[in-house]
């Protein structure tokens, strides 16, 4: 998958520390796919275009399969990166994963709200910005519904934030289950590291939002 990781690093770490050799791509790449049932590629010509992925956001007993505040990126940075445990780099590479802890939590009080729609997840959309606008994001998103209604899913939800086209999500008339500042959230780094969330020419605080839809055939999505 080491596309999808390029894929990743392009879209969302671009300024990501040489020396971090790829890892915060890397950890969240395998967040999103830890527990997928699904997950399918575009490809054009040789060119690695798109990735969609989903599954149960839910363990056997009902809980959510992530935690916010347990440092959820350590088993991953012990499994791709050992040597950065313990180490300065360790909170810096904790701080740029934050948009993702902050989705967790999110995702963790959608589940605990008792919401049917949290039992199934989109985990990953990304589409290559060079192959925008040619269908592929709707194209994927339609197959992962297909296989979502063939899982008899009554609905389901996906997580996203400022960094991302969230207006796709708007365009296809999801609703938006909620919304909040990432620094409000549980686990996300609080305080003065927390302003390095938005960068130094944002005015705007960060957010991440929850996004979702019924599959009952009555208000189904497209």
């Amino acid at each position: 998958m080491s596309a999808a990781a390029k894929l990743v690093g392009k879209t969302w770490y671009p300024d990501e520390p040489a020396k971090w050799d790829g890892l915060c791509e890397k950890i969240e790449l395998a967040h999103h796919l830890e527990h997928a049932t699904y997950v399918r590629a575009a490809m054009l010509g040789d060119r690695f275009a798109g990735i969609v992925a989903a599954g149960p956001a839910q363990s056997e007993a009902g809980t959510a399969r992530a935690d916010a505040g347990a440092l959820w990126y350590r088993n991953h940075m012990r499994a791709y990166a050992p040597w950065v445990l313990g180490t300065p780099d360790e909170p810096r590479i904790g701080l740029a994963l934050a948009p993702i802890t902050a989705e967790i939590a999110l995702t963790q009080e959608l589940v605990e709200r008792g919401d049917a729609r949290s039992a199934w997840e989109i985990t990953l959309l990304a589409v290559d910005p060079a192959f925008h606008g040619h269908g592929i994001g709707r194209t994927l998103f339609s197959g992962a519904l297909d296989y979502l209604r063939a899982q008899s899913a009554p609905g389901f939800f996906l997580a996203t934030d400022d960094g991302c086209d969230f207006g796709f999500y708007d365009h296809l008339e999801l609703e938006r289950i909620a919304s909040r500042e990432a620094a409000a959230c549980p686990g996300v780094p609080q305080g003065e590291e927390a302003v390095e969330l938005d960068g130094p020419n944002d005015e705007k605080p960060f957010r991440v939002y929850l996004y979702g839809a019924w599959l009952d055939g009555k208000h189904d999505v497209r």
